[in-house]
């Protein structure tokens, strides 16, 4: 156990050091290092684990992703600098599928690269957990793209078995 627990604390201090290098063109590890240390700290209290992946999946989705972040950013730029303004923001829910609690924390964080959309809140109800978002346009098809998002999710997680009866 304590054996796991120093290779996933030393996995995530390499990566996180090679994204700091990466992203800061080798600088400033004089506050890269204590910060390293207290998300370290904080990490092995919070307990928090990533779910895992099928790996035969991930080129998809990163696919899918990629193609989200482009197609969101044009949209939003085209809300911000087109010729009039297309907005008609509103709060929506959406009845979250997926199972498992990390699948659902992870879909809430990836779901504001969609194009108009924030999530806000995952709302626990004894039936069925939803989420709480905010659309720039509530009359846009918001809901297809979430649900793509929800689909992928599920074949590259492997605590998922199936959204929707298809994987």
């Amino acid at each position: 156990m304590l054996f796991r627990q120093l290779a996933a604390m030393s996995i995530f201090s390499l990566l996180a050091a090679l994204c700091w290098g990466a992203l800061t063109d080798n600088q400033g590890w004089w506050f890269f290092l204590p910060l390293c240390a207290l998300l370290l700290i904080w990490r092995h209290y919070t307990r928090l684990s990533l779910p895992g992946v099928r790996l035969a999946a991930l080129p998809g989705f990163v696919l899918f992703f990629v193609r989200q972040v482009v197609l969101g950013a044009i949209d939003v730029g085209w809300r911000a600098l087109g010729p009039t303004s297309k907005c008609s923001p509103d709060w929506c829910c959406y009845p979250l599928r997926l199972s498992a609690p990390a699948s659902q924390r992870l879909l809430a964080s990836l779901i504001s690269v969609l194009p108009g959309t924030c999530s806000a809140q995952i709302e626990a109800h004894p039936q069925r957990n939803q989420l709480l978002l905010h659309v720039l346009d509530q009359h846009a098809d918001w809901q297809t793209g979430v649900a793509a998002l929800e689909l992928q999710l599920s074949r590259l997680l492997t605590a998922e078995t199936s959204v929707g009866g298809c994987v």
